[in-house]
């Protein structure tokens, strides 16, 4: 009977200080750190629930939209999108010299998804495919664009649904605590990302403001904690930052600037004059503008 005594009283102690030991490294953890795990481990277990991408992108775009876009981009300019097999984006890019000495006489006029083509084929052609997130170089992929809230003037909300790969961050994630997380931080990050395009008077001149980020099933508040703790674990910057680098980079690489041709800005050199996001026959389109008149 002491026997049996003293064996439970030594179980008893050992889960006493296993409690204790973990009791005490959660809250090291998260004075040290600023990192609540158990808040943080019921986060990432959502986050690695496998992503239904036909259920997150309902309006995503295909082969076949990639081929429409080519066809109605070279309607007006001749082998502008060009296709060769096994180079650039599945084999598409954008070929500038086809606009040299010829001018836009009518509108060109997108769907969605012929823009959700336009711009993966344009964002490789920049980049290689790639945003540099502390100083890591992040493969994405576009999966959907959607323009909302369209206003009178062009201007839109501008909605991308983006697949990144976070491989280079889980490579150094060895030290403690960091190794405890590594399991739940999933090979890719589907990201909605959603940015004002306030479109200005002239030209292609426009102005981008954050709206907001959401990834994967995760509701906006689980978001934004969730990347405030990934920001000290993996250092990818604030829910903000991340949502202008993937909204500029991909609407620079769509519409574009003086200091950042993209490929409507490409046209200008060919008349274009503005663009505009638009709904016509209750489908939502993105145009460049010419001149009516050719001089």
């Amino acid at each position: 009977m002491k026997i049996i005594q003293k064996l439970l009283t030594t179980l008893l102690v050992i889960v006493f200080i296993l409690i204790i030991t973990t009791i005490g490294g959660y809250i090291y953890v998260r004075t040290t750190y600023g990192i609540d795990l158990l808040r943080t481990a019921g986060q990432l277990n959502n986050l690695t629930k496998e992503v239904d991408e036909n259920t997150l992108c309902r309006n995503s775009f295909g082969e076949n939209d990639f081929v429409s876009m080519k066809e109605e981009i070279n309607k007006k300019f001749e082998n502008l999108i060009v296709y060769e097999e096994n180079k650039e984006y599945n084999g598409y890019s954008i070929n500038p010299s086809a606009i040299v000495g010829k001018k836009l006489n009518s509108p060109i006029s997108l769907t969605e998804k012929q823009v959700g083509a336009l711009a993966q084929t344009a964002f490789y052609k920049q980049t290689g495919g790639k945003l540099k997130i502390n100083e890591k170089d992040i493969l994405v992929n576009i999966m959907q664009i959607d323009f909302l809230n369209i206003s009178e003037n062009g201007s839109a909300d501008f909605n991308i649904i983006a697949k990144l790969n976070l491989n280079p961050f889980k490579e150094d994630m060895e030290k403690f605590p960091y190794k405890y997380l590594k399991k739940y931080i999933p090979e890719y990050l589907y990201a909605s990302s959603t940015v004002h395009v306030e479109k200005k008077e002239e030209g292609f001149n426009y102005e981008l403001t954050h709206k907001s980020l959401t990834i994967n099933n995760l509701s906006i508040e689980d978001t934004i904690d969730l990347l405030t703790t990934l920001d000290k674990v993996l250092k990818i910057g604030t829910l903000e930052s991340i949502n202008m680098l993937i909204g500029t980079t991909i609407v620079n690489a769509l519409i574009g600037n003086k200091d950042n041709p993209g490929f409507a800005y490409l046209l200008k050199a060919a008349n274009a004059t503005t663009f505009n996001f638009g709904t016509i026959n209750e489908k939502d389109w993105f145009v460049t503008v010419s001149y009516t008149h050719l001089t």
